[in-house]
């Protein structure tokens, strides 16, 4: 897997938390418009909330260039993702990127009448800078009507579609402390594990795979007798880099979400630490990097092990998953005259 790729994939797999942590967190309740009333501020991913989503962006950007600078990337990134799942919902499709252009830049692919992913791509940055170009707060409505009519009929999506795999971060099942907590922390995740594996002996073997976790869990092992030792001054930065590793390793290979445990019990290992869950049928499993790397004080194989465990359950999942449509196929089947 090369960089776009690696790059296309973690905007994927960290929707759900990114997004989540944008609506609640830099979206505002309300708005004030330009003849001075304030209104409540939509965030239900709704074309109704399109001309507002395109007013607030006018208001934080007075030029294409401020849209474009670095310091503004975690917002730009988080409009993209919400402007990308808007218009998901309302013609269907799927998000997309192309390696072939040098950016690597996710963008969306809709249906149309011709079928699923059949329309031309819609560039979501492009679409936020022509907005801020033009400042007329009809741009991204004016991309939504036209794919709209590339679906015929009455413009509604024959499939209801989204970029999303798992339930969104949301007032309801988050904390404000967790919201604020991951939307520093995940931006900190890729750029930390980075710098760490420059660190390590030949660096380009650090990939996001079971060997490295073993690893890791060996060196863990060597360089440590203690917990107390690993939580010294000068072990900070490589334990944090470490943790980062096998968090996103893990949460990678099983679909996970990163999470932080905020309003916890003081003797759960979650509390006050990022930790990544995942949604296996109807039920949570949740891993503590923290304490996988502290296992490895006593067994090294300890956090290949834990990726073992969540890798083993979504193959069951998948199992039973085909069981259940061969299982619907064969009624089908049997219903035939």
């Amino acid at each position: 897997m090369n960089e776009l790729q690696r790059e296309y994939y973690a905007f994927i797999n960290n929707m759900d938390v990114r997004l989540g942590a944008f609506v609640l967190a830099d979206l505002p309740e309300t708005f004030d418009k330009e003849d001075g009333e304030t209104v409540k501020f939509p965030k239900d991913f709704g074309p109704k909330s399109l001309p507002m989503l395109e007013l607030f962006v006018l208001s934080r950007f007075h030029s294409p260039d401020e849209v474009l600078d670095p310091e503004n990337r975690r917002f730009v990134e988080g409009l993209i993702r919400y402007l990308g799942e808007t218009y998901l919902r309302a013609v269907g499709g799927a998000w997309d990127h192309d390696e072939e252009t040098g950016n690597g830049m996710p963008f969306i692919r809709p249906d149309t009448e011709e079928g699923p992913l059949k329309g031309e791509p819609i560039p979501i940055l492009a679409i936020i800078l022509a907005a801020v170009d033009a400042r007329t707060a009809e741009v991204f409505t004016a991309v939504l009507s036209k794919a709209r009519e590339n679906l015929g009929g009455d413009g509604e999506p024959k499939r209801s579609c989204t970029g999303l795999a798992m339930g969104m971060l949301t007032a309801e099942n988050s904390s404000e402390e967790e919201v604020e907590f991951l939307s520093r922390f995940i931006g900190t995740v890729e750029p930390g594990i980075a710098a760490w594996t420059q660190e390590q002996a030949d660096p380009s073997s650090w990939e996001f795979g079971r060997e490295a976790l073993v690893r890791l869990g060996k060196q863990l092992k060597a360089r440590y007798d203690s917990r107390d030792e690993m939580m010294t001054e000068g072990e900070t930065e490589f334990v944090a880099g470490a943790m980062r590793f096998i968090g996103e390793t893990i949460r990678r290979i099983g679909f996970g979400q990163w999470r932080y445990g905020a309003d916890l019990e003081a003797d759960d290992p979650r509390s006050r630490q990022p930790f990544v869950r995942f949604r296996v049928g109807d039920q949570n499993l949740d891993m503590v990097p923290w304490r996988l790397a502290q296992t490895a004080l006593e067994d090294a194989n300890s956090i290949a092990s834990g990726l073992d465990t969540i890798t083993t359950m979504r193959e069951e999942e998948a199992a039973s998953e085909a069981a259940a449509e061969g299982a619907q196929s064969d009624d089908a089947e049997s219903d035939r005259p």
